[in-house]
């Protein structure tokens, strides 16, 4: 039986988030999977879970203890693969594999996006490329998930073989909701939110990446408009009540909903009526794919990833980062129109099958 070591950061945040309907198909196929990730969360499915010394950044002294960890656990259980993820997970696993691959491990690295792109700051083109194009002659695979991040891999490092997934893959049978008028009138109440009223959510970290702020403005303005306007905010909150802070500053605290990490996203999106996505960048944009699976018309900043997802006007609207005034617009469309609505949502469905787990799970089977 082949075994595979599965590296990332987080467990909660990530390996749970993404990658449990990979162990658990590489588990029901009869490969021996292990997992190496920090935090204290249990990983269903696989063999043996190790629970590593490094954090989210890779500028840690902990990465370095996690590098000797790993090591370790690779020397000694002699891996087939070793499938990594996330920039700290993809740094300490190709470092720690460095010597195993002339015994025959192979190491692929599953890139959710990479922080030096067209238009990203030189700061990130400046530390973030020189270390990939390193690391890049110590992978034998990288599994891309937007075009310009395969375009640059197969021009740039030559070394490895680069492969175009659509996404990680969505397990649609999670955003299967029954009775959803039922689902909607009680997570309404629960939140104290009312029936009639028209609701933004965005799922995701509190993170200057993600960019709530933004949104928090657009909502200002929208509320000028559509007073009868929330919007809900769900996801680990990194900056310890900085945008509630903001919120408050802005006098929109009142309209906004902080519900923090949940597991509940099936039922979070039957509550809705609009998903608003802001992040600054994205290698892909699955929550976007989540809320058009739930049947949500879709507004997101332009991106590389979300710009993977939607075509403006056709199946969502791209917005530029500099144009506040712009995303409130076509909120305030998707309020006052509901054809409009509904044709953005039929659009949205007619491509969302190629996002689905299975699909997925059959090609990262084939690399």
């Amino acid at each position: 039986m082949k075994k595979i070591l599965l590296v990332a950061n987080v467990a909660k945040e990530h390996v749970l988030k993404f990658h449990v309907p990979t162990i658990k198909m590489l588990s029901e196929k009869g490969y021996i999977i292990d997992v190496a990730c920090s935090g204290e969360e249990v990983i269903p499915y696989c063999n043996h879970q190790y629970k590593m010394s490094y954090k989210r950044s890779p500028f840690n002294l902990q990465l370095i203890k996690g590098i000797a960890e790993l090591r370790t656990i690779i020397k000694t259980n002699k891996y087939d693969v070793v499938y990594c993820h996330t920039p700290v997970g993809g740094v300490a696993a190709r470092i720690a594999s460095i010597g195993m691959r002339k015994r025959g491990t192979k190491v692929i690295y599953f890139a959710h996006g990479y922080h030096f792109y067209k238009g990203a700051p030189k700061m990130n083109w400046l530390v973030y490329y020189p270390l990939e194009k390193i690391l890049s002659y110590i992978t034998d695979s990288i599994i891309l998930i937007n075009k310009q991040d395969c375009e640059l891999t197969k021009r740039k490092f030559k070394t490895c073989k680069a492969y175009l997934l659509n996404g990680i893959g969505v397990d649609k049978e999670r955003f299967k909701v029954e009775n959803k008028g039922q689902i909607r009138k009680e997570y309404r109440k629960s939140l104290n939110i009312p029936e009639d009223a028209v609701v933004l959510i965005y799922l995701a970290e509190l993170l200057p990446n993600k960019n709530q702020t933004y949104l928090m403005r657009v909502l200002n303005m929208v509320l000028k408009h559509e007073p009868n306007t929330y919007l809900v905010l769900a996801g680990f909150d990194h900056s310890k009540g900085e945008f509630e802070k903001y919120a408050h500053q802005l006098g929109v605290h009142e309209k906004i909903r902080f519900l923090g990490w949940r597991e509940d996203v099936g039922n979070l999106y039957a509550m809705a009526d609009i998903c608003t996505a802001t992040s600054i960048r994205e290698g892909f944009g699955l929550n976007l794919v989540e809320a058009m699976i739930s049947g949500l018309p879709v507004i997101a900043t332009n991106n590389r990833g979300h710009e993977t997802i939607i075509r403006d006007g056709e199946n969502g609207f791209l917005v530029g980062l500099n144009e506040e005034k712009l995303y409130a617009k076509r909120v305030i469309q998707l309020i006052r129109q509901e054809k409009l609505r509904k044709y953005l949502v039929e659009q949205g469905n007619v491509e969302i099958n190629k996002y689905s787990s299975e699909i997925i799970l059959e090609n990262i089977m084939r690399i």
